[in-house]
């Protein structure tokens, strides 16, 4: 009965440890994914996102970040998505490249060579996205 009682005092001690040095790597994990956002501007992400593989078809530029074309690798559906300044960073040469489309029950995810490049988020991820600095 020692043996679980120190035991359990030793895990809850560890955790109490790592939950308040997690906070700040939770923080800059949470603004990374708030940075990384994109919005549908135009077509369905469902309908693109039914084949599982889409390809980028262009990439332009607009006053706050970039707009990338998705074209669906097996019907050629179409999506317009506008990502921000820091989601597009390096995107400049990823016309033509493959980008797979994953779905989750938040939303979609980009990823490109093995690295996710945005986070498409539906309803109920619009709801959990929420971007604010904790106090130091």
């Amino acid at each position: 009965m020692k043996r679980l009682l120190l035991l359990s005092l030793l895990c809850l001690t560890t955790a109490a440890a790592n939950a308040n040095g997690a906070n700040s790597e939770l923080s800059r994990a949470s603004e990374a994914l708030s940075g990384a956002a994109g919005i549908v501007v135009l077509g369905s992400m469902s309908a693109v996102a039914a084949s599982g593989y889409v390809l980028i078809a262009s990439v332009d530029a607009v006053a706050d970040g970039s707009v990338i074309v998705l074209k669906g690798a097996s019907d050629g559906a179409t999506a317009s998505v506008k990502l921000s300044a820091k989601a597009a960073e390096g995107l400049s040469r990823a016309a033509g490249q493959a980008v797979t489309v994953t779905a989750i029950s938040t939303g979609h995810v980009l990823v490109m060579s093995g690295k996710a490049i945005a986070f498409i988020p539906n309803e109920i991820g619009q709801a959990l996205i929420h971007h604010s600095r904790v106090g130091q």
